[in-house]
């Protein structure tokens, strides 16, 4: 409590004497706090006295001393404003038929309500909130603004075919350029144009990732091919594609690898050779009550977790003392772990349809792809960078349950792709999005040069500041 505001037990208020003052405060230094609110636009309220309180109280005189300071937050919802344009028609007296109109800004969609920052905020709680259709329409409606779930579906829909293309096409250039790509695939419902002869058939959405090392970017493109899983899908959509593929066990990547043996290597996954034996430990419980194959389970896991542990040891140092530690201290850890599998695995008392054995086996007819990444200082123990984007995507087909077209499923592939490419990147996703749809309406549809292309993309050193993340780590 401030010395000014102490009071006498007569009610009156005490001046302080001159020795009494107290002295100024050194600034506190910024907190938690203070980081959590920077970047955020700030207004500023005074709350001081008048000068005859301030005389009355102190009759002997005052000086005033360094303002004590607090924060607070306030939420401003969002606000709408209807945008009516006027435009004005003319035409000639007489004989002359000829009629002229004022000039208009270009729009996203022709006779639509539909603007860049409408189509940012459907993009942003759909694609990166997880939010269904139904409900942003519902919580459109509290505002009194009544948009029905199938309209905002339809504008994804022509935004990905009309404005799109080109964006997709220069993602998969950098993409490309990248020396290493993750790769996953993940199961969804299709509910509106399924195959009559095989109605309970899954649709698939693959997500192909490039970590963003060296010269190239972080880009995540998520890809619809008909729902298909066929090992055709990834051979086509990788045809021009040199470098790694960092990968779970599909065998259709292992495929790709063989017929493609100069162009592509594949990397296997520890994480998921560790997964198989973690789930066995799971089930025992408590470790005393282990039963043999529990313990050998809880052994590859321990070995596992020292291969990572002594790896991680060199992360953020250079590629030569990666690739250096990784001969010399990770690989001897990799040779034993091999080692103790295949004399686990030639056990006789083994039960052959036991779970032990299945995950024994997991890792040794992954042991070549297993082996990838002690020959590369890039190439990650596991595949964890693409499993990470596509739960965002199995977070939101848990949220709507289902995509009704192939044209809906490919928008949807698009606008996950821009969403995590933007956050990857730095940037907030709302913001970017309405940018970018503010710039690529003003060309012809699917049309845009180059040059400028480049200039929208989101690893783009020209972007403004407004699509930048306020974002604390």
């Amino acid at each position: 409590m401030n010395e000014a505001e102490i009071f006498t037990e007569n009610g009156f208020p005490e001046e302080p004497s001159i020795d009494e003052t107290v002295p100024a405060r050194k600034p506190r230094p910024k907190g938690k706090r203070a980081v959590d609110l920077a970047g955020i636009k700030t207004t500023t309220e005074s709350h001081y006295l008048n000068e005859d309180t301030l005389n009355e109280t102190f009759p002997k005189g005052w000086h005033q001393l360094e303002d004590e300071v607090y924060k607070e937050l306030k939420r401003i919802p969002a606000s709408y404003e209807v945008v009516e344009h006027h435009i004005g028609v003319y035409a000639g007296n007489g004989n002359d038929a000829k009629i002229i109109r004022g000039e208009t800004p270009k729009r996203l969609l022709n006779h639509s309500i539909l603007t860049p920052s409408l189509a940012a905020s459907v993009f942003t709680a759909k694609y990166v909130n997880a939010v269904p259709l139904n409900r942003i329409s519902e919580g459109y409606g509290y505002d009194g603004i009544h948009i029905s779930r199938q309209v905002m579906a339809g504008w994804m829909i022509k935004l990905h075919r009309y404005y799109l293309e080109p964006v997709h096409r220069m993602m998969k250039t950098e993409l490309f350029s990248s020396h290493l790509i993750h790769c996953d695939e993940s199961p969804f419902k299709m509910t509106g144009e399924k195959d009559a002869a095989d109605p309970q058939s899954k649709d698939y959405m693959w997500v192909y990732h490039s970590p963003g090392h060296g010269s190239s970017h972080p880009v995540y493109l998520y890809e619809y091919d008909n729902g298909s899983r066929a090992g055709h899908v990834i051979g086509e959509y990788l045809k021009d594609y040199t470098g790694v593929l960092v990968t779970d066990g599909y065998q259709s990547y292992h495929t790709l690898q063989k017929e493609r043996a100069d162009d592509i290597k594949v990397a296997g996954c520890w994480a998921h050779a560790r997964r198989k034996f973690t789930d066995i430990v799971k089930v025992a419980g408590d470790k005393k009550a282990m039963i043999p194959g529990q313990k050998a389970a809880d052994e590859v896991v321990k070995r596992i977790a020292a291969i990572y542990h002594t790896d991680h040891m060199y992360k953020g140092t250079s590629p030569e003392e990666i690739l250096d530690n990784r001969q010399q201290s990770v690989k001897p850890l990799v040779d034993a772990y091999f080692s103790w599998i295949k004399g686990s695995v030639d056990n006789p008392g083994l039960d052959h349809s036991s779970a032990l054995r299945t995950a024994l086996n997991y890792s040794l007819n992954q042991e070549q792809y297993l082996r990838t990444f002690l020959e590369d200082p890039e190439v990650p123990l596991d595949n964890n960078d693409a499993e990470g984007s596509i739960k965002k995507f199995c977070v939101g087909k848990h949220s709507w349950h289902i995509i009704d077209s192939k044209n809906g499923a490919k928008a949807s592939a698009m606008m996950y792709s821009i969403a995590e490419t933007a956050k990857a990147n730095g940037l907030n996703p709302y913001e970017y999005f309405q940018y970018l749809m503010d710039q690529l309406k003003e060309y012809p549809r699917n049309d845009v040069p180059e040059d400028k292309l480049a200039e929208l993309m989101p690893w783009s050193p020209t972007l403004p500041d407004c699509c930048k993340q306020q974002l604390k780590r």
